[in-house]
């Protein structure tokens, strides 16, 4: 079951990411992240180059959120699995 750490969660996790070097797989499903906690995980793909898959399903997703995200995988080259 998920946490349901909404977007501040979201928030403080994506700046733990951006220095994450150890945590290659993560899952996020369903935690009702939304928007603005997606402006954070994207800002963490640019930088993060360990974490190779992560599960982002059922979280509310918008077009601001995708394009946070789709901004994060432009320069992230260790991701295969979204």
């Amino acid at each position: 079951e998920c946490n349901k750490f909404r977007v501040t969660g979201a928030q403080h996790f994506g700046e733990a990411l951006k220095s994450n070097k150890a945590l290659t797989d993560l899952n996020l499903k369903g935690n009702q992240i939304g928007d603005g906690g997606f402006q954070r995980i994207g800002e963490a793909l640019k930088k993060n180059p360990v974490l190779t898959s992560l599960d982002l399903y059922d979280n509310n997703i918008g077009p601001e959120g995708a394009k946070h995200i789709s901004e994060g995988l432009k320069s992230n080259t260790v991701l295969t699995t979204l």
